[in-house]
């Protein structure tokens, strides 16, 4: 699952995670979190570390910041081209 890639849905980014985190335990469930991109094999996943708490404590990356909107003018001449 992608959780957190993109903002599909009315709740924060990261409440699927913390809620998976926190009931696991009650339901004798082993989670495989992995940072995003990290390779890992579920058979020998390490414990779970919430490393998603630190990314909204991170300033963003100039890569991160959005630009400024785009607007369209309000007619434009068909086809475009």
């Amino acid at each position: 699952v992608h959780w957190g890639t993109f903002s599909l849905a009315l709740h924060a980014w990261d409440q699927p995670a913390e809620t998976l985190l926190e009931r696991a335990p009650q339901l004798g469930v082993q989670l495989v979190m992995p940072q995003l991109g990290e390779a890992v094999e579920p058979a020998h996943a390490p414990v779970v570390q919430p490393w998603w708490r630190a990314v909204d404590a991170r300033p963003p990356a100039a890569s991160d910041r959005q630009a400024p909107a785009m607007t369209l003018p309000r007619s434009m001449p068909w086809p475009i081209d």
